[in-house]
């Protein structure tokens, strides 16, 4: 059974939401929430397979909650129902830790595809917001790429250009003409300034910003 808690303080929206989706064999409705505040305990003691959530709430915003839930609640998939047709809404909401966003004016076609998508693992826009919205995360990241690239030292970058392209600290060390622990330190404040814990994701960045390339 694919259980769901339905969070939004208007009970005509819930019960339509309620009808579309225990149509569907294998899911159920185990509650429903018409504030922030009782969605987030609501999930807390249910513990469910999907929330459906409203960014407009009584006592605690949508995006509030998302980040209280996160901090207790990692598996649950969450997905923003709201009429807000904005770009930066649904950048926001996904940056909480949401994994869908969909229109109320889209929700008859849609939101039964939505939670399919969301089950799979996967990220779930509405159509009518998706290009923009995926635009719109490709352009913060870029700002937010070049801010983190902009703390790191002239040696700094130096250093993670090698890590990149695959050297060892030992070789780095040589081409540089520094100690491996040299090396090490520069690792080391390299990863905490980007936020990073692991060389894939230091790669990833280093193509971003346009420090090695694919060829």
């Amino acid at each position: 059974m694919f259980t769901l808690i339905i969070a939004d303080d208007h009970a005509i929206i819930r019960d339509g939401l309620r009808r579309i989706i225990e149509e569907v064999p294998g899911y159920k409705v185990v509650g429903e929430a018409s504030d922030g505040l009782q969605t987030v305990r609501m999930v807390r003691k249910l513990n469910p397979d999907l929330l459906i959530l409203d960014i407009s709430m009584p006592n605690l915003r949508g995006i509030e909650a998302i980040t209280k839930i996160r901090k207790f609640n990692k598996q649950v998939k969450i997905l923003i129902l709201t009429m807000h047709k904005s770009e930066d809404y649904a950048y926001e909401c996904l940056k909480a830790g949401a994994q869908g966003y969909i229109l109320k004016e889209d929700a008859d076609d849609e939101l039964i595809t939505a939670i399919q998508t969301l089950r799979k693992g996967q990220i779930y826009l509405s159509s009518s917001l998706s290009d923009n919205v995926i635009r719109e995360l490709l352009r913060r990241r870029k700002t937010q790429d070049r801010s983190k690239f902009e703390l790191l030292t002239t040696r700094e970058r130096e250093v993670l250009k090698m890590i990149a392209e695959g050297n060892s600290n030992k070789k780095i060390a040589e081409k540089l003409g520094i100690s491996i622990r040299t090396v090490e330190h520069h690792r080391l404040r390299i990863s905490k300034k980007l936020g990073f814990n692991n060389i894939t994701e230091l790669v990833k960045f280093a193509i971003r910003v346009g420090l090695i390339d694919l060829d």
